[in-house]
């Protein structure tokens, strides 16, 4: 139920204390599915209104003179309500994660009491759901996760989006990404989401056979059709009928196949090596590509008409440098993938460092070869430095550039983006995020108040 917008905030100066706690209960009767709470000057939760239960899962009685960051785990708060700072909050989107996990993306509104001798006395907080947006990311979060593509960076929504927007048509996509990045999850996706999903997903690379067999493999040949066919072959093309035919490596594809290949999805036709009479072509195409086509087709190497018959709908997927943010997210679901519960091994912070600061030119498989590589030399437990590949331990600058400025004598810095990265990956839990980063709760919140007066 979508709820009204508090213009009262827009239009009040300040409140007292006194008239924030009661406010908050009157507030918590008119609108019962926000999240309405209190919080004192040491932003310990004074008041948790009903709706707050029903809308995070926390009842009353167990953050009741808790930490309001108990509650509202996000990335966002990790780094600083904006409370404290501007003394009122007016409709930010945040993206929360409830007691049992679940994400909740909600608009926060916010007001500080007024400050008694300057200092920050406590506020009053509203947290109005967002159903509709919240289930679109969650939606597009379980399609990444169900096809493997882990991902809370931007640029990987928009490539969910279009996943899910074009898997619905039959209209021929062409991704194009470097070695890696997961071009093959992506048409497994769109595959999966499409009215096919029950016909077959058959996948070719381009550049693995030369053009003889290749177009044998594709269009399938019959029987004497040359020296060594002595049955008739069903090619992919057949064995996809119904379903969708994966084209990796578009780009290899020799040209004088290239012409064949624009018959069947200009007319729906193929010919079979050595016959006469043409077959029916129901299948959808999706063609992947690390190279630029239009800068193939100005070498000569690739006809245009088959390039705009391919790139009806591009999909662009980013490489993990670019998103490495991600890194967490993907080596949680890889250790998941092969551990459970209290098996589940720990990326020590030091390590952590060393993977964020890597540039990976390998992507996402390199990623996966290297957590391979460190989970047979560690002790099952935890990865640390020394259990990585050579080129991962000694990265020149990696602490210089990412590291907080303060630590303890003898431990190491840690960055921002390791630690808010970790409490995303703990889905806001502090304590566990304070374990995976091997230092201690309090540890952890003095990074936190370093950064907010930064």
């Amino acid at each position: 139920m979508e709820q009204t917008t508090p213009d009262f905030f827009s239009q009040q100066a300040g409140l007292s204390r006194a008239q924030g706690e009661s406010l908050a209960r009157m507030i918590s009767l008119i609108m019962p599915d926000a999240a309405v709470f209190t919080v004192d000057a040491q932003k310990r939760i004074s008041y948790w209104s009903p709706g707050a239960e029903k809308l995070l899962g926390f009842t009353q009685a167990a953050l009741l003179g808790e930490n309001c960051l108990t509650a509202n785990r996000c990335e966002q708060c990790m780094r600083g309500c904006g409370l404290t700072e501007s003394g009122k909050v007016e409709g930010a989107p945040l993206l929360l994660h409830r007691s049992d996990g679940e994400r909740q993306a909600v608009l926060k509104y916010a007001m500080a009491y007024l400050p008694e001798d300057g200092a920050f006395a406590g506020g009053l907080e509203i947290l109005l759901p967002q159903q509709a947006d919240a289930g679109k990311t969650a939606g597009q979060s379980s399609l990444g996760e169900k096809y493997g593509l882990i991902s809370h960076a931007p640029e990987m929504q928009k490539v969910f989006e279009m996943i899910r927007r074009v898997a619905v048509t039959d209209i021929p996509v062409l991704i194009r990404g470097d070695s890696g990045t997961g071009k093959e999850l992506v048409a497994r996706a769109i595959h999966g989401e499409s009215p096919r999903q029950r016909g077959a997903f058959v996948a070719i690379n381009c550049a693995t056979l030369n053009a003889g067999m290749l177009e044998s493999e594709l269009f399938g040949h019959v029987k004497g059709a040359f020296t060594g066919a002595i049955r008739d072959h069903q090619g992919l093309f057949g064995r996809a009928e119904g379903g969708t035919l994966f084209l990796d490596e578009i780009a290899e594809l020799p040209y004088e196949l290239q012409a064949k290949l624009l018959r069947v999805l200009e007319t729906g036709e193929y010919l079979p090596v050595g016959a006469s009479q043409a077959m029916q072509a129901n299948v959808r195409i999706v063609a992947a590509t690390h190279k630029a086509l239009r800068e193939e087709v100005k070498a000569g190497r690739f006809r245009q008409d088959l390039l705009f018959r391919l790139r009806v709908v591009p999909i662009f997927l980013p490489s993990l440098q670019a998103r490495k943010q991600d890194i967490p997210l993907i080596l949680r679901h890889l250790l998941k993938q092969q551990f459970t519960g209290e098996l589940l091994p720990i990326v020590k912070a030091a390590a952590m460092e060393q993977l964020m600061a890597y540039d990976w030119p390998g992507n996402v498989r390199e990623l996966r070869n290297v957590l391979n590589y460190a989970l047979v030399m560690s002790d099952g437990k935890q990865i640390a430095t020394a259990d990585l590949p050579p080129e991962l331990q000694t990265i020149p600058g990696s602490t210089q550039a990412m590291a907080a400025p303060v630590a303890k004598p003898g431990r190491q810095a840690l960055s921002e983006a390791v630690i808010v990265q970790a409490v995303t990956d703990c889905r806001g839990n502090l304590s566990q995020a304070a374990k995976q980063l091997g230092i201690g709760r309090t540890t952890l919140w003095r990074y936190r108040k370093l950064w907010q007066k930064d």
